[in-house]
């Protein structure tokens, strides 16, 4: 039997239990059209305490904070284009006193860097002098080869963020439209859910 998603909701869920299955509970949000998927999955996952601050900068001072106090990893998520540029200053000082950071950006399609677009910049690698860790997804793409490569790399990152080389670790997220969870955008077999948890 097919059940209907939204790839962007499904990728970013699958994304988010592997944070909270490894025990990661705070989340520095500020709000933004291209993070959505992101925000609403760590808003639908109840091991989460979610800190809605507007102001990028701000988020990521705080976040740095709630780390150091907590002696893990918070994640911090931020939307598209220079939102990202705001919080590098917070990843800086998390890089140097080795303090554990989730770094999650939200991103539109390669396709549409160099183009004007807005809110587009070329975020790939965007803080790798100060960053222990990157991945970049790629568009969403719901099948298991793909899948397989997000857990995999979402594992590798926490495992150095918590213990290979304390510090930050990025992740950044391409999105296309749509970003509601009501708005479907595959039918996928039932049991393909069961594989993905195993």
């Amino acid at each position: 039997m097919k059940q209907p998603i939204n790839r962007n909701i499904f990728w970013c869920e699958t994304f988010v239990n592997i944070l909270s299955d490894s025990g990661l509970s705070n989340v520095c949000i500020s709000p933004g059209s291209r993070s959505t998927p992101l925000t609403l999955s760590f808003s639908m996952n109840n091991k989460f305490r979610i800190y809605p601050i507007v102001d990028e900068r701000s988020s990521a001072f705080f976040a740095l904070g709630l780390a150091k106090k907590s002696k893990l990893p918070t994640v911090i998520v931020t939307t598209s284009g220079t939102a990202v540029s705001e919080i590098y200053p917070a990843i800086i000082e998390a890089y140097y006193q080795r303090i554990p950071l989730i770094v999650c950006t939200a991103d539109r399609p390669a396709y549409l860097r160099n183009r004007g677009a807005n809110q587009t910049i070329n975020q790939n690698n965007i803080y790798k002098n100060h960053i222990r860790f990157f991945y970049d997804s790629g568009l969403p793409k719901i099948n298991f080869s793909n899948i397989n490569n997000l857990i995999t790399n979402t594992i590798n990152g926490l495992d150095i963020a918590l213990n290979i080389d304390p510090g930050p670790v990025h992740f950044n997220f391409p999105f296309e439209k749509p970003f509601e969870p009501d708005t479907f955008t595959d039918n996928i077999d039932e049991n393909f859910f069961e594989k993905v948890k195993n």
